[in-house]
């Protein structure tokens, strides 16, 4: 009686999980609304948030937040997150955003941030002339 109960416990244990794991087939997603988020979490005080949030802009080519990125790049106190909005914009390859990464690499206050704008560009162009 035991081994009955605990089989069709752990059967009926593995049968919701594996319904529980399984992704929705006809789930979509709102890029516009993600975009949005990912905007908001720019401006966020939480610098893991707002360096994540960079990262993930680019990695989903929401081209609607080069702007907010634009905005990280050229005021951001913290040089870690413009070095990542600098990276973010070039993974999105924007023309806008291109110019501004150039522009910092010329004019950023921190020697660190300008020469990691001027390492993105140069191996930008590199990739491109190879091709």
């Amino acid at each position: 009686m035991k081994r009955q109960t605990a089989a069709v416990l752990l059967t009926l244990t593995l049968a919701i999980s594996a319904y529980a794991t399984t992704p929705a087939s006809n789930a979509t997603i709102d890029w516009s609304k993600a975009e949005k988020n990912y905007t908001v979490a720019l401006a966020s005080e939480n610098i893991g948030l707002r360096h994540s949030a960079a990262s993930y802009i680019a990695e989903y080519r929401l081209a609607g937040a080069v702007v907010s990125l634009i905005g990280v790049l050229q005021n951001d106190k913290v040089e870690q997150m413009r070095m990542a909005a600098a990276q973010a914009l070039v993974q999105l390859g924007n023309k806008d955003g291109l110019d501004a990464v150039k522009d910092a690499a010329q004019y950023d206050g921190s020697e660190k941030v300008a020469r990691y704008c001027e390492q993105l560009i140069s191996s930008l162009e590199g990739s491109i002339s190879q091709k």
